[in-house]
């Protein structure tokens, strides 16, 4: 074997080990990401369900009234008052 055939031979081992690291780092941050999504998952299931047990999802109107018709809108969420 020629020193050019050896480094060459180098250059293509090294370039192997490098792409199996690489996808052995993308393998590990692709599991990482899948368990942050299922923490995120779980975390978005507590909040409406927090939002449901204290009904923060239902306004409570604060009518204001048209001096015209009498007929009021909230000025939170834009319902209007029959």
């Amino acid at each position: 074997m020629t020193n050019q055939e050896y480094e060459a031979a180098c250059v293509t081992a090294a370039k192997v080990y490098d792409r199996f690291e690489g996808q052995h780092k993308l393998r590990q941050i692709d599991e990482h990401i899948a368990q942050v999504e299922k923490t995120l998952v779980s975390l978005q299931e507590m909040c409406r369900e927090i939002v449901n047990q204290y009904n923060l999802n239902k306004c409570e109107h604060d009518f204001d009234y048209n001096p015209k018709d009498m007929r009021g809108q909230c000025v939170k969420c834009g319902v209007q008052k029959q």
